[in-house]
């Protein structure tokens, strides 16, 4: 795993692609495969319950769940055709470079290459999400030793140049996570003719309009604060709540009352020594802000800290989420300026979803939900707003 790179070597090369198996067959295999991690008997799933690192499977289940619930033939079948590749094929070699702050990401990126009959070469993430990427692949074989057999992991140390030079010149197309410095040292080594699509850094937003549950929502944001330890682009870093600063101040209050009962709920086995020492440094600058209002556990678990003005704020994550009023909902998009390139989701609070009125305002936003489902993107979710099948095809 940690030796030299090495291209994988599928059994033989299918009509237009390197794996030897319809498209009909692979969404077959891949319902299989979800079948068998439903099934809380499943040896897999029970190794991953015994996880405790990068995060407990309390926390990644949430996740593990509504992907699982992608991989139904009629939900595979619905994304192949939105996308208008039934019968296509990707690109003969895919290379995947993954980001550890989020456990399964390998899963969905190879995925994805899978559908389209892809090979896939994996640069697992230095640190334990690595395990992940791993039992993946020892289950895919299982269920479809054709698939697996595309499927090569490899792993080493993030910026290794000669390594990461060697996988751009392996493969026909390049996907790559992580920061925006990482798709930028990626995409100089690549060659000319092949393509890299990067997904960077990314922030997301709460936002509760008038009307809505307020205990419902307060209850939601606090499992999407908590997951990953606020470490995933969907994860929240600021929710603007329609409304005064009072009305602001009170669901601030709501949701560390919230956070408070969840995190038993969404135990971290440590708080890294270097999560402490920022989440200190973000709570006393807080509190030589004007006006600012802090709600704190003493375990450094959770912050909350609601702000008068309306301005996205930035979080060093670790539970450091900021609370603040919006007049109106006119008032969004100046609210969300300073960090519009890099928006990713919203969790939306409210008495129905309205898609169309945060499309109207130009917000970028690729994923909107509830409060306590952004950490449960289905397969088909358009990051980016890029279409995640045909970014694949030749």
């Amino acid at each position: 795993m940690d030796g030299t790179l090495i291209t994988p070597t599928p059994p033989e090369l299918g009509a237009g692609g390197p794996i030897p198996l319809s498209q009909a067959e692979v969404v077959a295999a891949l319902a299989a495969f979800a079948r068998r991690w439903r099934d809380p008997a499943d040896s897999f799933r029970r190794r991953t319950e015994a996880l405790v690192a990068p995060f407990p499977f309390a926390m990644v289940r949430v996740s593990l769940d509504a992907l699982l619930d992608s991989l139904t033939p009629d939900a595979l079948w619905r994304l192949i055709d939105s996308e208008g590749v039934r019968d296509a094929c990707g690109v003969p070699l895919v290379g995947h470079v993954i980001a550890g702050n989020t456990p399964l990401l390998a899963w969905t990126s190879v995925l994805r290459a899978l559908l389209m009959r892809s090979a896939s070469l994996v640069k697992l993430p230095s640190g334990d999400a690595a395990e992940w990427g791993r039992l993946f692949h020892a289950s895919l074989a299982e269920v479809s030793p054709a698939l697996a057999s595309s499927v090569e992991l490899q792993r080493w140390a993030g910026g290794t140049r000669e390594r990461d030079r060697a996988l751009c010149e392996s493969v026909d197309l390049v996907l790559a996570y992580g920061s925006d410095e990482t798709i930028n040292a990626l995409r100089a080594l690549c060659p000319p003719d092949t393509p890299l699509v990067g997904y960077g850094h990314r922030v997301s937003f709460g936002l509760v309009l008038d009307g809505a549950d307020w205990d419902e929502a307060a209850r939601g944001f606090a499992t999407d604060i908590l997951l990953y330890d606020q470490g995933g682009c969907l994860s929240p870093q600021t929710i603007f709540v329609e409304g005064d600063w009072g009305q602001a101040q009170f669901f601030a209050a709501g949701l560390a009352d919230a956070l408070a009962a969840a995190v038993p709920e969404y135990p971290l086995p440590h708080r890294d020594p270097r999560a402490a020492g920022r989440v200190r440094e973000a709570r006393a600058l807080a509190r030589m802000e004007a006006g600012t209002h802090l709600w704190e556990d003493h375990a450094l678990r959770w912050t909350v800290i609601a702000r008068p003005a309306a301005a996205f704020t930035l979080s060093p994550t670790h539970g450091v989420v900021s609370v603040q009023p919006l007049a109106s909902r006119d008032a969004l998009p100046a609210a969300l300026a300073p960090v519009r390139r890099h928006l990713q989701g919203c969790a939306l609070a409210a008495p129905s979803l309205t898609p169309p009125e945060l499309a109207a305002g130009g917000l970028g936003v690729s994923y909107l939900c509830p409060p306590g489902r952004l950490q449960a993107p289905p397969l088909s979710w358009p990051q980016d707003d890029r279409p995640v099948l045909r970014s694949l095809l030749p």
